[in-house]
């Protein structure tokens, strides 16, 4: 009677812990498909995939910057953040501490989430010290300066709400840093960050040199006529050639943007006494049919 008692017993334990188990495992399917995880009782919830968010856009008076999102982070229930390690990124940025045209808006295409959804908070663009690890600015409270006012969001869209003029304040140190794109929302946060070097262009240094507008727009031109003529293998080459020459950047592309772009921005804004000839063939300069 003991013996069938405790088999019994064992069957029975045995049985519970089986179906605890396909009850765990269909609770941990159904938060799967919830994008939810559960921990100790606590709801982690997926950040806002890479591909939903939209391209942080800087206008500054001869061109404009794009970068990616490098941080999508979730607080609706523990803290969860993930990095882009493959985020958009600009080469060689520049901003001109005068520069009174810098406007900050975004890019969005039919995959990005752009509305109100998440319900916008603010949107912040500061500068950091540029040795400060990017993960150190998600995850800390870090000295910032401020580049124009927090901007809350109100009732406005994300694309609304991160839209507005900014500017460096005059008496910045010139130098490298790292420009800093806050988006906050609810319950979510998207952190956009890319190196940046604040100048001043009417401040001689070791970084600017003096050129004639009419060799620059030579330059400019031939650039345009040269490399416009190659096919993809000879341009292939040339980049394998700086590659190993551990010249950067070697892609033809990021040569051209936004370096090339800037600079054919500046001579069209400001080089004013160029001959007709000249000038009439540097409007049809375009770099951007290039792949």
């Amino acid at each position: 009677m003991t013996q069938k008692f405790t088999s019994g017993y064992i069957i029975g334990i045995v049985i519970g812990v089986l179906l605890l188990i396909t009850s765990n495992n269909t609770i941990a399917a159904q938060d799967q498909n919830n994008n939810t995880t559960t921990i100790a009782g606590q709801n982690q919830f997926n950040p806002v995939p890479f591909n939903e968010i939209p391209l942080v856009v800087i206008n500054y008076t001869y061109g404009q910057y794009k970068f990616g999102a490098d941080f999508s982070i979730d607080f609706g229930g523990l803290p969860v953040i993930e990095q882009d390690m493959s985020a958009t990124s600009v080469p060689n940025m520049r901003l001109d501490k005068d520069d009174t045209n810098l406007h900050l808006e975004l890019q969005c295409d039919s995959n990005d989430i752009c509305d109100t959804s998440l319900a916008p908070e603010s949107v912040r663009i500061y500068l950091v010290n540029d040795a400060i690890q990017d993960i150190h600015i998600a995850e800390n409270s870090i000295p910032t300066l401020q580049l124009g006012s927090n901007n809350n969001c109100g009732s406005l869209s994300i694309e609304d709400c991160a839209n507005f003029d900014f500017s460096i304040p005059g008496n910045i140190i010139l130098g490298n840093y790292k420009i800093v794109v806050e988006m906050s929302f609810d319950e979510a946060e998207w952190i956009f960050i890319n190196p940046v070097e604040i100048v001043d262009s009417t401040y001689p240094s070791n970084n600017n040199v003096t050129v004639r507008c009419d060799d620059l727009a030579i330059a400019l031109i031939t650039w345009d006529l040269l490399i416009g003529g190659t096919d993809e293998p000879t341009r292939t080459n040339i980049e394998d050639m700086l590659g190993e020459e551990n010249v950067s950047p070697a892609l033809i592309t990021d040569i051209i943007d936004p370096p090339l772009e800037r600079i054919l921005g500046e001579v069209k804004g400001k080089c004013n006494n160029l001959d007709e000839n000249v000038e009439r063939v540097l409007e049809g300069v375009n770099f951007e049919f290039l792949p």
